[in-house]
């Protein structure tokens, strides 16, 4: 056995992965420069492009709180103000331009509000429409619940209570009875239950909601309604 030999025999493991390393090192020093520079530049601009989009959002949260209260300021201010319809379209042209942005909270609270505005001109379709793509978007958040119940009561305003009712029902399906909306959506259910002449369903949903949420407004009307049918 040659010097040579006996001396590489002689290293250990780790001396042997450590050599082997050095020569790679050495032998591609360029490339790793340039891959290394190149990591570094992509996680500089992720690292920016992060920071800009958190800061886009936070200037939407900004953004909806401002148009949140000049949709409050629309209501207090009448119809007949002078001043009425140009605040009007002003609104709503923010709200249409920021419900466009993304499918994040303040473009589904935009839409929503533009919602409410078609369902107060009883453009009870667009009414839905709006609150419809706030539902499809909230993933499972209090908006969607709010959405299906103001898309049914449009649907009532344009005479379509199978629809109506289809959405007062996916409530109680998709959120149970944790949503806000849940004592309102079993109201609405019994009461188009007993308007289509199935008195027994009525009665045992009219039921359900006086035992589910004693202490709601609901049950005490829900109550009645059971003693009368």
């Amino acid at each position: 056995m040659s010097k040579n030999s006996k001396d590489t025999a002689g290293l250990t493991l780790a001396e042997r992965i450590e050599g082997s390393l050095n020569g790679f090192f050495g032998r591609n020093k360029k490339t790793l420069i340039v891959v290394a520079i190149i990591v570094i530049v992509g996680l500089a601009t992720l690292g920016i492009v992060l920071s800009v989009s958190q800061n886009n959002l936070q200037e939407q949260f900004n953004e909806i709180d401002q148009l949140e209260a000049s949709y409050v300021e629309l209501q207090a201010m009448g119809s007949d103000n002078e001043a009425y319809q140009e605040t009007y379209d002003e609104l709503v042209a923010s709200l249409t331009d920021l419900a466009g942005k993304s499918s994040k909270y303040p473009s589904q609270k935009a839409e929503y509000l533009l919602g409410m505005i078609a369902f107060q001109d009883e453009a009870y379709q667009k009414a839905i429409d709006s609150f419809l793509s706030v539902y499809s978007n909230a993933d499972g958040s209090y908006l969607g619940s709010l959405a299906l119940a103001n898309a049914a009561a449009a649907a009532e305003e344009l005479g379509n209570d199978s629809l109506a009712l289809e959405y007062y029902t996916k409530i109680i399906d998709e959120f149970g009875f944790t949503a806000a909306e849940s004592p309102k959506a079993l109201f609405g259910q019994a009461r188009l239950q007993e308007k289509s002449g199935n008195t027994e369903l009525a009665k045992a949903t009219f039921q359900q909601l006086a035992d589910q949420f004693p202490t709601s407004e609901f049950a005490k009307l829900a109550i009645n309604r059971v003693a009368l049918l």
